[in-house]
């Protein structure tokens, strides 16, 4: 079958619709600190948001998809595609607070998704069931977070 010039076009609309109408669970955004597209992304330098929940003793010492098993009191998350030993800083948006994690393992499987924490992160940021969250890896983690809320005080554990 031969497409004429708008049945091109036609095809490329129905492509970039289907792309966009993807269910992606979070975004992320490829800019450096001034807001300017990089013109190198590094996919391990990104700043994502979207729901986050957690995982805990129903999993507690089961075999990661890393390998290692899994231990809810570590500050460890399972990430969709981020490779494992990544850190990634995780804000809670609702009160500020923010940790550090790891990526161990493949997830999360549920509902519409970006990160699953261990319980003891989840903890640490105030989340009992789910949050929106904004997380940060790579260069963006040095830069910490900035806001409207002040980075809830919490001790260390």
């Amino acid at each position: 079958m031969r497409l004429g010039k708008h049945g091109c076009a036609l095809l490329g609309y129905v492509v970039i619709a289907s792309i966009a109408a993807s269910n992606q669970p979070c975004w992320s955004a490829e800019q450096s600190e001034q807001g300017a597209p990089n013109k190198k992304p590094n996919r391990l330098s990104r700043i994502f948001k979207g729901v986050a929940s957690y995982y805990g003793r129903k999993f507690h010492g089961k075999k990661t998809a890393s390998g290692k098993p899994f231990d809810m009191n570590a500050f460890t998350c399972a990430h969709p595609s981020l490779p494992f030993g990544t850190p990634v800083m995780v804000q809670n948006q609702e009160n500020g607070a923010q940790c550090q994690v790891i990526v161990t393992d493949r997830g999360p499987y549920v509902g519409n998704r970006c990160i699953d924490l261990s319980k003891a992160a989840a903890r640490k940021i105030g989340i009992t069931g789910v949050a929106k969250v904004v997380c940060k890896t790579g260069k963006y983690i040095a830069g910490g977070f900035s806001g409207n809320k002040a980075p809830r005080q919490v001790a260390s554990e």
